[in-house]
């Protein structure tokens, strides 16, 4: 009767368990940051270096510097420790572009899906990534591939309506959520890889 009790109690311990992992990844997405643009803390800190330069006094006097939104996203990139997928319209922003060579560089997996149209845009930085060896697909529609999503580490999921371009980071009204885990970046994951296939130069 002892054994008995005992293998039931360990069975039950072990279903609490399994259901509570199962639980937060089915209903753990949290999201635990928004950012919205134009950035004006990038913007704030880009006037002041105007004002430092033609008045070096003020910077002493000057105030300390805050994160800006755009620093934000490059960190989380720059902390990648296995994946970026990013699935954005038009790149032409080059400290987010250059973030995400550098995360190729150290060995994280790169993955980039965006529209035919904007590959040759004015500043459009596919050439960039296709240079430094890393992997970038795009549709062959007249329609528009108008995502604005990435997701790291398969974990990690960024959306909203910002472009990566610097007209969205200091021009645009533009918001990104920055969402963790759970049933949401699973969705996500699932349509960057349906696009991944769908986009496949080799299935055309």
């Amino acid at each position: 009767a002892f054994v008995a009790a005992t293998v039931a109690q360990t069975a039950y311990s072990l279903y609490i368990v399994l259901k509570d992992v199962f639980t937060k990844e089915k209903e753990g997405s949290v999201i635990t940051n928004v950012l919205f643009f134009p950035d004006e803390e990038l913007l704030r800190q880009t006037y002041q270096r105007t004002i430092d330069v033609r008045n070096p006094e003020t910077q002493s006097r000057r105030e300390p510097q805050g994160r800006t939104a755009l620093e934000v996203i490059v960190r989380y990139i720059q902390n990648a420790q296995q994946s970026v997928d990013v699935c954005v319209f038009t790149i032409t922003c080059y400290e987010l572009a250059k973030a995400v060579v550098d995360a190729h560089t150290r060995g994280v997996v790169v993955r980039i899906v965006t529209d035919n149209e904007q590959i040759l845009s004015t500043g459009s930085l596919v050439g960039f990534f296709r240079r430094e060896g890393i992997q970038v697909r795009h549709d062959d529609s007249s329609f528009f591939m108008h995502h604005k999503f990435m997701i790291i580490d398969r974990r990690t999921l960024f959306n909203g309506s910002f472009n990566w371009t610097r007209q969205a980071v200091t021009g645009n009204r533009e918001n990104v959520m920055i969402i963790e885990g759970g049933v949401v970046a699973q969705k996500y994951n699932g349509e960057f890889e349906r696009l991944w296939h769908e986009f496949n130069p080799e299935m055309r």
